[in-house]
């Protein structure tokens, strides 16, 4: 938090929400809402290319941040080659992977701009007959990836949603599981 709310990786923070879970596998997870001064605030889309990538960085240029991205912020594979994937419903994926190509970052309607995604050739290697491009990278921000050496997903909103979004986890409760047990 200290990267965040002192160092300002982000811009000046004039407040912060955060949310901690724990998964099924008992590792925690954090939901983080950032609040930024308004001098500080991402405007346009090229503001946005500033604080969040989601595309395989060059790893001549940024070998840590590669290591990092291709390791552990690719989400798949899925869909028709893996459509046994956790995150498929009714054949397709519920992250909405992979994304499309998409040549400068824009702002949707939904309040989550559409990060650039270049058809630039990049590409990792996850098996023999797989491989994964810029449309299956996670949002995340360069300088936290490379100083963590995490999967710290990033995501930039302008609307009411990532509010709600938080809000639900506040309220969720916790996870359950159920186990039977019998005698033979």
């Amino acid at each position: 938090m200290k990267d965040l709310t002192t160092k300002h990786v982000f811009g000046k923070t004039i407040a912060h929400f955060k949310v901690i879970e724990f998964q099924k596998r008992g590792l925690p997870h954090a939901h983080i809402l950032l609040i930024l001064d308004p001098s500080c605030r991402p405007r346009c889309p090229r503001d946005y290319d500033q604080i969040v990538s989601a595309e395989i960085p060059d790893p001549d240029l940024h070998p840590a941040a590669y290591e990092t991205v291709t390791r552990l912020m690719m989400h798949g594979p899925c869909g028709e080659t893996f459509p046994q994937a956790p995150c498929m419903v009714n054949g397709r994926c519920s992250k909405g992977y992979p994304r499309d190509f998409i040549e400068e970052t824009n702002d949707a309607i939904s309040g989550y701009p559409n990060y650039r995604r270049p058809n630039n050739g990049r590409r990792y290697r996850v098996s023999s007959s797989v491989y994964l491009d810029n449309r299956w990278v996670v949002p995340y921000n360069i300088v936290l990836c490379t100083k963590y050496n995490a999967h710290i997903n990033v995501e930039i909103c302008s609307t009411i949603n990532a509010v709600k979004y938080l809000y639900k986890y506040v309220f969720k409760g916790h996870d359950r599981a159920l186990i039977s047990m019998r005698q033979n």
